[in-house]
């Protein structure tokens, strides 16, 4: 692979090589025309690499620029010999690092049936379908793993967060067919030990109503469990902040990034679900981050996370609209519409439970 700059890449009307992003991920193929709207995506990305032995011949490169006091071609009389000027090679921007071999054995075998409800002390959801003992047990065990990722590797944690994964789909997805209001399957808390737990739940329960293969809907709560795992790496004071500078949101919007590499290098699962972590703020209109991809360039499984993630984070009262139930809820989503989620998603989500959900958020804890 070789860097290549957007610079470059202006001069090209149809790329001879193909385009990647820092983390390996192919954004545009070789034979494509570049079009100002692609070249506008490409210049919010810190590096940018191409093949290293692609053939450019059909798309020479850019012309070399000479000083004013070197006569024009058409001034110089025929040379015997054309002198080639050196290109200075494009400086290599300096990414994190992460180790590629981190070691597959997964020490910590504990899982979610190993919890004791007695010594759990927090709110749960009256009204919801999930069984209390359930909510309990996922809640305390996913707060489990999060304090164990303190001082262990990531790749051990995998099986602890599969043990969830597989709670989740088997306990709730499958056994709450007749859960007919999102309130009733939501799980009550501090956002930062339910946030993650509820986009998974309700990520699985697109993906089960879009009709996707099981083997998927396994994939998309895993990915829903861990799409905010970026955050883990922040300092914790900054993301309780609520007036943030540009530069810290920044920071934030950083988690991203790290949560890919993370998912991907550190904990050996596949691209699929390390994309979510990364596009899991991407809109369909392309105004999102980090990449501003859009439309079918976000992955379906991105897509049913975000709708998930952002629902929470209305009911938690995480963003400028502040609402008292579901019914509220899905009526901003509904406002923001198409221009942040695609349209199978939303309206999927959407039809998924009674919009008529207007029990309050209040009423529901115990």
């Amino acid at each position: 692979m070789k860097v290549v700059s957007t610079e470059e890449l202006i001069n090209y009307k149809i790329l001879p090589f193909n385009v990647f992003s820092e983390f390996g991920e192919k954004l545009f193929a070789a034979g494509e025309v570049l079009t100002p709207g692609k070249l506008l995506q490409l210049r919010q990305l810190n590096v940018l690499f191409r093949d290293e032995n692609a053939s450019e011949a059909s798309n020479p490169p850019p012309a070399v620029m000479v000083s004013e006091s070197m006569p024009s071609i058409s001034q110089q009389s025929p040379p015997s010999k054309i002198t080639e000027v050196p290109v200075e090679k494009p400086t290599r921007v300096v990414i994190e690092t992460f180790d590629m071999n981190p070691v597959k054995t997964i020490k910590h075998k504990l899982s979610v049936d190993d919890i004791d409800i007695l010594s759990y002390k927090g709110p749960i959801n009256k009204k919801a379908k999930i069984d209390p003992q359930t909510q309990i047990k996922i809640k305390a065990f996913y707060n489990k793993i999060l304090e164990m990722m303190v001082d262990a590797p990531p790749v051990e944690m995998v099986g602890m967060f599969s043990n969830v994964r597989d709670k989740i789909v088997q306990d709730i997805i499958y056994d709450s067919d007749d859960a007919l209001l999102c309130s009733q399957i939501k799980l009550l808390g501090e956002y930062s030990k339910c946030h993650s737990l509820n986009t998974a739940i309700l990520s699985g329960a697109v993906a089960k109503k879009m009709g996707l293969s099981e083997n998927t809907v396994f994939e998309v709560v895993l990915a829903g469990l861990l799409h905010d795992i970026g955050k883990t790496r922040i300092p914790n004071e900054l993301l309780m902040r609520t007036n943030l500078t540009y530069q810290q949101q920044k920071v934030i919007q950083d988690h991203t990034k790290i949560g890919y590499k993370i998912i991907k290098l550190e904990m050996n699962l596949p691209e699929n679900i390390a994309k979510v972590a990364l596009d899991h703020h991407e809109h369909n209109d392309g105004s999102g981050y980090p990449n501003g991809k859009s439309g079918e360039r976000i992955s379906v499984e991105s897509r049913i996370v975000s709708v998930a993630s952002y629902f929470d984070d209305l009911t938690f009262n995480k963003t400028l609209h502040k609402v008292q139930n579901t019914k509220e809820a899905l009526r901003v989503m509904l406002g923001i519409g198409t221009h942040r989620f695609s349209a199978e998603t939303l309206y999927t989500f959407i039809h998924m439970f009674s919009y008529n959900d207007t029990v309050n958020f209040q009423e529901m804890v115990l």
